[in-house]
C-alpha cells in the first residue's frame, strides 16, 4: 500500500465475517499490519539460501547431508563426481550401504554413534565408488543439534587423498631404499636439516664410531673428531652453510676401538621438489691408508734423490782426475800470465799495455777456473728442483767442457750437431746436467770397450715436427744389450761390472717429470744412440749455436 510519502509497503490484511441472525454477511472487520521488515528479511534469507545452495554445489569436497539414521538427503556435484552416484540413486539409502567397504564397516557405525552423543569425526580412511574400486578419503563429520541439543541431521564432508597417500607410499619406499643404500654402502653417510645440525648417520658410521644415533645428531658428533682440528671443520662448514656452497675438507675421527683415523668430508646441499633449502648430504671416506702413502711416496721421493745425489757422486769421483786437469790448465795459464805480468812492470820503463793485457789474460783464465769449479759443485748440491728456462745447447757444451778430457785421455772425439735458434725449455739446470753426463759418460765408456783405436761420440739437438726439442747422444761403442734392449733403464740393471744400475733409471725418471721420454736403439753399424724430448716453453729463443 502506499504511503502518504509516496512509498509502498507490504502489508498482512486479516479480515472476519460479521454475519446476521439469517446468516448474511452484514459487514467486514480487518486490520492491515506493516510487515515490510519482515518481507525484506525473507527476501535476505532466500538470497542466503541461494547462495549456501551455490557453495554446496560448487564446494571442491564431496558433501553430504544425513538424516538421523544416516540416511542420504542431499549429495552435492563434487559427490557425484567422486563417487560415481547420481543424487536420485542414493537419497534416503543408508550412507554405508553406498561406500563404507566391509573392512569398515565396524568403524562407521563407531562414527555414527559418536555424532549421536554430539560428538566429532575427523579421520582418514577408505571408501568404495560405485565401480567397486576404493580410494583414500580425509573424512570430517559433523552433527547438526538445536538449541535444545536435539540432533537433526549430519553433514559428511569427504577430500580424495589418494594421490597423496600414494605419494607418500612412495616417499616412504624411497626413504627405505636409501637407508638400504646408505647402510650397505662402504662411506659414512650423514645428513643435517636447515640449521646446519646433524640429524642422520648411516649404519657404517655408527659402527665406526661406536655411539648411537641419538649421541651423534646435533652437534654431538664432534666429540669424535681430533681435539687439534674441531675449529677446522666449523672453518670449512660454516661459510658454505651460509653460502649454499659445497664443501670439502680433511680431518680426524675417532674410531670404535679409539683410533683416530684419517677421513675426506664432502657435502652438498640438498633442496625441495619446491626449490626450498633441506639442508646438507655428504659423506666422509676412510683416507688414513692414503695418508700413510702418500708418506711413504714422499719418502721414496728423497731417497730417489739422494740416490740421485749418490749417482752424481760416484760419476764424479771417476771424473776426479780429468777435473784436476781441467782446472790446472786455466791456473797454470794464469800463473804464466802473472810471471809476464811482473816481468813487463819491473822493467827499468814499464810497460803497462802489456801488463795490463797479461792481467786480462790472468782474470780470463781465473775465470775460466772458477766456472769450472761452479759447475762441479752444482752436480754435487742436493738442492731440491728449480726449474728455469735454460738453454739446452749450453748445457751440452757445459757438459762437453767437464768430459773433454776424459774423452781426450781414451782417444775419443765429442762432436756436436746443435741446431741453432732453438726455443728454451723449462727444467731444472742440475738434472738436466745429470742426465746428459750419465749418457755421454756411458757412451765413452762403452768405447773403451772397443778395440778401435778412436771412437767418436756425436751429440745433437734439433726441433721435432711437433714441436718438441730432441736431443741425441750417439756413440760407436758395444752396443745394446740383446734379448730386451728397453731393460737397460730397470733400477739396478747393469751391463758394467762395476756400474751401480741406477744412472740410466734415474734419467729417465728425470725426463719423464719433465714431460719428455727417454729411450734407447741400436746404430745400424756399431754403437747406440740414447734420445730423450722436452716440450719447449713458450716465448724467448736460445741464441744461435757457435
Amino acid at each position: 500500500m502506499r504511503r502518504a510519502d509516496g512509498c509502498y509497503r507490504w502489508f498482512l490484511i486479516q479480515a472476519v465475517p460479521l454475519h446476521d441472525s439469517g446468516g448474511r454477511i452484514v459487514r467486514w472487520y480487518g486490520t492491515n499490519t506493516d510487515v515490510e521488515e519482515l518481507k525484506l528479511a525473507q527476501q535476505e534469507l532466500q538470497k542466503q539460501t541461494s547462495r549456501l545452495d551455490q557453495l554446496f554445489e560448487q564446494a571442491p569436497e564431496a558433501v553430504v547431508v544425513l538424516n538421523t539414521d544416516d540416511g542420504v538427503v542431499r549429495v552435492n556435484k563434487e559427490f557425484t563426481r567422486m563417487f560415481g552416484y547420481e543424487p536420485d540413486e542414493v537419497l534416503q539409502r543408508p550412507i554405508r550401504d553406498l561406500i563404507v567397504p566391509e573392512t569398515e564397516m565396524e568403524r562407521s557405525r563407531t562414527f555414527t554413534q559418536l555424532l549421536k552423543q554430539g560428538g566429532r569425526v575427523e579421520v582418514e580412511t577408505v571408501r568404495r565408488r560405485k565401480d567397486g574400486t576404493e580410494i583414500n578419503v580425509s573424512l570430517l563429520s559433523i552433527s547438526v543439534r538445536t538449541t535444545s541439543g536435539e540432533q537433526v541431521m549430519n553433514y559428511a564432508i569427504y577430500r580424495d587423498i589418494t594421490e597423496r597417500k600414494r605419494a607418500e607410499e612412495r616417499l616412504r619406499e624411497s626413504e627405505a631404499r636409501f637407508q638400504a643404500m646408505a647402510d650397505t654402502a662402504p662411506v659414512l653417510i650423514w645428513m643435517t636439516g636447515t640449521d646446519g645440525l646433524c640429524n642422520y648417520f648411516n649404519k657404517p658410521w655408527l659402527e665406526f664410531t661406536g655411539r648411537t644415533m641419538e649421541q651423534e645428531v646435533g652437534t654431538g658428533w664432534i666429540d669424535g673428531v681430533h681435539p687439534d682440528d674441531v675449529q677446522g671443520c666449523f672453518d670449512g662448514f660454516l661459510p658454505a652453510y651460509h653460502a649454499r656452497k659445497p664443501f670439502r675438507m680433511e680431518y680426524r675421527l675417532r674410531r670404535a676401538d679409539g683410533e683416530y683415523r684419517w677421513v675426506i668430508e664432502s657435502g652438498i646441499p640438498r633442496y625441495t621438489g619446491g626449490g626450498e633449502f633441506a639442508g646438507y648430504i655428504g659423506s666422509n671416506i676412510d683416507i688414513t691408508e692414503l695418508k700413510h702413502a702418500e708418506t711413504e711416496r714422499q719418502r721414496l721421493r728423497q731417497l730417489e734423490a739422494d740416490l740421485a745425489h749418490i749417482n752424481r757422486v760416484s760419476m764424479m769421483g771417476e771424473l776426479a782426475a780429468s777435473l784436476a786437469h781441467e782446472i790446472k790448465q786455466p791456473i797454470a795459464a794464469a800463473l804464466m800470465d802473472a810471471k809476464s805480468c811482473l816481468r813487463w812492470l819491473r822493467r827499468d820503463t814499464p810497460d803497462v799495455v802489456e801488463g795490463c793485457e797479461a792481467a786480462l789474460r790472468m782474470i780470463k783464465d781465473a775465470t775460466r777456473a772458477a766456472e769450472v769449479i761452479d759447475r762441479v759443485r752444482s752436480l754435487y748440491r742436493r738442492d731440491t728442483a728449480d726449474r728455469n728456462l735454460l738453454d739446452v745447447n749450453e748445457i751440452i757444451r757445459e757438459m762437453i767442457t767437464l768430459l773433454h778430457d776424459k774423452a781426450d785421455l781414451n782417444s775419443i772425439s765429442i762432436r756436436t750437431e746443435l741446431a741453432s735458434g732453438l726455443p728454451l725449455i723449462t727444467a731444472d739446470r742440475v738434472q738436466l746436467q745429470q742426465v746428459l753426463m750419465n749418457l755421454m759418460f756411458n757412451g765413452i765408456e762403452a768405447m773403451n770397450d772397443v778395440n778401435e783405436i778412436k771412437g767418436e761420440l756425436t751429440v745433437s739437438s734439433k726441433r721435432t715436427d711437433d714441436g718438441q726439442l730432441l736431443v741425441s747422444v750417439r756413440d760407436s761403442g758395444i752396443g745394446l744389450p740383446g734379448g730386451e734392449p728397453d731393460r737397460i733403464f730397470d733400477t739396478f740393471f747393469t751391463t758394467k761390472a762395476q756400474g751401480t744400475g741406477m744412472g740410466l733409471s734415474i734419467s729417465r725418471r728425470i725426463i719423464e717429470s719433465h714431460g719428455g721420454s727417454l729411450w734407447a736403439c741400436a746404430n745400424t753399424g756399431r754403437g747406440a744412440t740414447f734420445q730423450f724430448t722436452l716440450p719447449t716453453g713458450v716465448g724467448a729463443s736460445a741464441p744461435s749455436a757457435a
